[in-house]
């Protein structure tokens, strides 16, 4: 004999599908929450965020209640402003952590950092984005200010492109699709000098960010590989235009690509072989 189904159980799954959509939401406020501060040194006001996600403002509001209780947003008192919360970097922090990636390249980074002097970012893509997941300071006088966790649209940088040169056709043209961003008047900004920027890195060795991100600022970025040889992240070194000459470039250039490929051999790749994926 079966027991009685109670109510309770009748109504799993509309509740089931209740916090599924409430679950949603959430995370899109949580997401709408990253992507607007990234913008506002302020933090994001609240009408901001229930125009960004197009859900109802006492929604979001109670949700954000929600972020907050639990760490992963928080207020401030006096202009009611929201900012992520530290409950994040704890996260992150258990995310990298076990990211073999990181534990691999910090030493090789340092090598690198004591050879040439500036600054070194470890980065990955994500979407049309790179991220940086590490980075060694610099001793140099001239700090340029980073930090780990930091986006930037993969186009403009030495480390988008030092992996965009060794991804399939496809992933470039999805990048192209959602527009290049011109956030600086020396950043690219068609499909034709893209490409023919991708297979000059493939020549070199090397990618190479000269003001496309951040005027004053020049990048020379290397790709990395799996033990299957297939790129998953770049490293590259971060300097003020002043600080280097033209002639400096291709040293510097062929010293992180040097770095990029003691990375890769540690992750299990066994040789290099000229890859042709995207013509």
């Amino acid at each position: 004999m079966h027991p009685p189904v109670s109510p309770a159980d009748n109504a799993q799954p509309e509740d089931e599908g209740r916090r599924q959509s409430s679950a949603d939401k959430t995370l899109e406020i949580l997401v709408a929450l990253g992507e607007l501060g990234l913008k506002s040194d302020d933090g994001v006001r609240l009408t901001d965020l229930v125009e960004h996600t197009g859900h109802p403002r006492p929604t979001v509001h109670r949700l954000l209640g929600e972020l907050r209780r639990f760490g992963f947003a928080t207020q401030d008192e006096a202009s009611g402003r929201y900012r992520l919360g530290p409950k994040l970097l704890v996260l992150s922090a258990q995310c990298l952590g076990g990211l073999d990636l990181r534990r691999i390249a910090q030493p090789f980074m340092r090598e690198l950092v004591d050879d040439i002097g500036f600054m070194a970012h470890l980065g990955i893509m994500d979407k049309h984005w790179i991220v940086y997941i590490d980075k060694v300071e610099s001793t140099q006088v001239v700090r340029i200010v980073s930090s780990i966790g930091q986006r930037r649209e993969a186009s403009t940088t030495a480390i988008g492109k030092a992996i965009l040169a060794y991804s399939p056709r496809q992933v470039v043209d999805d990048l192209i699709g959602e527009g290049l961003p011109l956030r600086t008047p020396r950043s690219i900004g068609t499909a034709e000098a893209l490409f023919d920027e991708l297979k000059r890195t493939r020549v070199r060795g090397f990618a190479l960010d000269n003001e496309e991100c951040d005027l004053g600022i020049c990048c020379v970025a290397a790709p990395i590989f799996d033990h299957s040889g297939t790129v998953i992240a770049a490293i590259s070194v971060t300097m003020m235009v002043s600080q280097v000459a033209g002639g400096d470039i291709e040293r510097i250039g062929n010293t992180v690509a040097a770095t990029a490929l003691k990375i890769s051999e540690g992750l299990g790749r066994m040789e290099w072989t000229p890859w042709a994926g995207q013509g």
